[in-house]
């Protein structure tokens, strides 16, 4: 091979040779707000007002407690998803009494000038705040008590208030301080629970929404393409950590959705094992379970690979074991009828039929130690009624395993699929599973490897 196109293939493999595909743009005319179409939020507030009519609906954002010293700021989901602010210390108000012609108020903080030095521009209780959220009035935190008074007397006996978040979570400052704020303002008010009425909404995805999850899977997708070129036997999992989180944030990820999972050997068999600290071996089979969070929403993705390239027969055999397992919970899917629960037992059955076996010779199925699967969303464990049939619309994790502490083998293969009247659309489709094109990728990845070394000489 001549240097000019050795040189070209390295360059090639360095900066990117697979573009991720950009989905079709929405009209301009549309307006948005992160990425989804204002009129989605007003929506969501509108269905929420008409569900729980008879009082108050009130949902707290987070507040900004460090500057950003020991983290970033990141808005609660539901306060999100029903407003699309991302503003420290906002507060949303649905009234069924309207209060200066608005049933919707957004109340935001006081602008700053010296706060924000540390914080940036913050958004402040004005007109320009009502246009740019889509909300009917936005008025002034301080404000909220006056504005609760007021209200409170003029809604009917039996009213309530409706709390989109858990008056029994004493550590999440927002809620503590606006409970206080209700015993002392509304104290007839009986304060409710509300956001069972928020999950079921959160559980059937919009189009926007299932954009911004594609986008995500498609930023998790470029680490996973990554992973082959840096996974040797002796690197480190934290190496291999490196390498996920520059895939996420080089290609738009606001960050990881959960702390990564890098597991090598026995590592493997540890289901949330996230130390990532180890150095990898040779024979090691290295769990990869990894997911980028994009405007909120966050992709849930495993992919399970031999470290010196190539599974042995026993490796092989399980791992094609737990693909069937999958492949057989996805077949079992019946549109309109079938609950996680059922798409469980098709993969465990799977498993159990299968001749082969771990420890006193049992079945593999005494190895799959959780459950199939999980929502997907503004969480990565996101909220959903496992009870009834999967809806149209919703998006779960797949991902069967098998954990054999004694033969330092853990397997895992996750996909995410969105549900459809029609069956499941897989969204990570374009990450390799088949044993045969993940040893592919791994060849290819050091031949790339070599012939970058051959250029440096």
């Amino acid at each position: 091979m001549s240097r000019l196109l050795a040189a070209f293939l390295l360059g090639f493999w360095l900066f990117g040779a697979w573009p991720l595909p950009q989905a079709a743009p929405l009209p301009k005319s549309v307006p948005m707000l992160a990425e989804q179409p204002l009129a989605d939020f007003q929506a969501r507030r509108a269905r929420l007002r008409a569900q729980l009519k008879d009082g108050l609906v009130l949902v707290p954002g987070r507040v900004e407690t460090s500057l950003g010293v020991s983290e970033k700021f990141f808005q609660d989901e539901n306060f999100f998803y029903l407003t699309g602010v991302e503003a420290s210390g906002a507060i949303l108000l649905l009234t069924p009494v309207p209060y200066q012609g608005a049933q919707e108020i957004l109340f935001l903080p006081r602008r700053d000038p010296q706060m924000e030095r540390w914080t940036g521009p913050q958004p402040g209780p004005d007109q320009e705040a009502e246009q740019r959220f889509g909300v009917e009035k936005a008025l002034p935190a301080d404000t909220l008590p006056q504005v609760l008074q007021e209200i409170g007397a003029a809604l009917p006996d039996g009213s309530k208030i409706y709390l989109i978040a858990n008056p029994q979570d004493a550590q999440e400052r927002a809620v503590r301080t606006l409970l206080e704020l209700l015993r002392q303002t509304v104290p007839t008010l009986p304060v409710t629970d509300a956001r069972s009425a928020v999950s079921l909404m959160r559980m059937c995805k919009t189009p926007a929404e299932v954009a911004l999850l594609r986008k995500a899977v498609r930023i998790t997708s470029a680490a996973f393409r990554d992973i082959p070129k840096h996974l040797t036997v002796g690197c480190y999992e934290y190496e291999i950590e490196a390498v996920v989180l520059a895939a996420f944030y080089r290609n738009g990820a606001e960050r990881p959705g959960y702390p990564c999972i890098i597991g090598g050997g026995q590592n493997a068999t540890i289901l949330h094992y996230n130390r990532n600290r180890d150095q990898i071996r040779d024979g090691d089979l290295v769990v990869v379970d990894v997911g980028a969070q994009y405007r909120g929403y966050t992709a849930d993705i495993t992919r399970t690979f031999p470290a010196n390239g190539k599974f042995s027969r026993r490796q092989r055999e399980l791992y094609e074991l737990v693909l069937a397992a999958q492949e057989a919970a996805v077949k079992a899917f019946v549109p309109g009828k079938s609950r996680m629960s059922d798409l469980t037992l098709a993969a465990r059955e799977a498993m159990r039929s299968s001749p082969l076996r771990a420890g006193n010779d049992l079945t593999l199925d005494n190895f799959f130690i959780h459950g199939l699967g999980h929502f997907i969303g503004l969480n990565v464990h996101d909220v959903g009624d496992y009870g009834q049939p999967l809806p149209p619309g919703s998006v779960i994790t797949i991902e069967p395993g098998v954990y054999i502490p004694a033969e330092r083998i853990g397997i895992r293969i996750e996909d995410d699929y969105l549900v459809t009247e029609t069956g499941l659309v897989k969204l990570s489709g374009d990450i390799p599973s088949r044993p045969e094109a993940i040893e592919q990728a791994m060849r290819q990845a050091r031949r790339l490897s070599r012939q970058r070394d051959s250029v440096k000489d």
